[in-house]
């Protein structure tokens, strides 16, 4: 089967969080620095590296009616991002048959679905059917902020978030904040509207549990991803 989260339950306003995380970076990783005037520093590392295809096809076929073997969270920008592909199923064959630059990642987002882009309740009605499905997959691009010191202010996020789905939605970065401070001095791993966060300080869970994670330490570590093209 797969597994829809639907998002836009909840919208967290100028998120506020004092974070800490001891994990240290790889000595390879690409470094940003940030700089609020008060002896905090941040740093930003590529966290993945993407497909040379940033957009291909996937040809699934269905046999079970609904059975794709993945959960899929519904974004706010009409996308459905794979959370996780089960050990079994379509998507699992169709893996098996390709080389690994085609194959289906947990992370990437569902385009369209048999030439079908427009929202995603029209992709899950889609995906609902059985037979051969043309799945247009978009690779995603993945990164890690870190603001070692966020008491210093606020982080300035809005956010939306589902009890059931695996990412945190950003919906607006404010003018002052914490993450618009980091953007400005790391402009090449700028946060944007329409970013996802999807683990905190290195955890993953729920959307309410990243924000729950994020508030319940003083260090901060946000992974964030968006799509390769973006």
């Amino acid at each position: 089967m797969f597994m829809c989260s639907p998002c836009c339950a909840e919208v967290v306003g100028d998120f506020e969080a004092p974070l800490r995380s001891e994990r240290m970076l790889p000595p390879d990783a690409d470094v940003g620095t940030f700089d609020d005037g008060a002896a905090a520093e941040a740093f930003g590392q590529m966290a993945s590296q993407n497909s040379p295809a940033s957009v291909f096809h996937a040809l699934v076929q269905i046999e079970d009616e609904g059975d794709l073997g993945m959960h899929l969270d519904i974004t706010p920008k009409d996308r459905l991002r794979i959370s996780k592909i089960e050990d079994r199923g379509p998507v699992v064959a169709y893996n098996a048959g390709v080389a690994e630059s085609l194959r289906v990642r947990e992370g990437d987002l569902i385009l369209s679905v048999n030439g079908v882009t427009a929202d995603c309740k029209a992709k899950v009605g889609a995906l609902a059917a059985c037979g051969r499905m043309d799945l247009e997959i978009g690779r995603a691009r993945t990164f890690v902020v870190r603001v070692p010191d966020a008491s210093q202010g606020k982080l300035g996020l809005d956010l939306v978030v589902h009890p059931a789905g695996a990412a945190a939605y950003i919906t607006q970065v404010f003018s002052k904040g914490l993450v618009q401070t980091w953007n400005q001095q790391n402009p090449e791993l700028d946060v944007r509207s329409g970013d996802m966060i999807i683990a905190v300080n290195g955890q993953t869970g729920t959307s309410l549990e990243l924000t729950q994670l994020a508030v319940s330490t003083s260090k901060l570590e946000l992974t964030i991803t968006r799509p390769a093209e973006a």
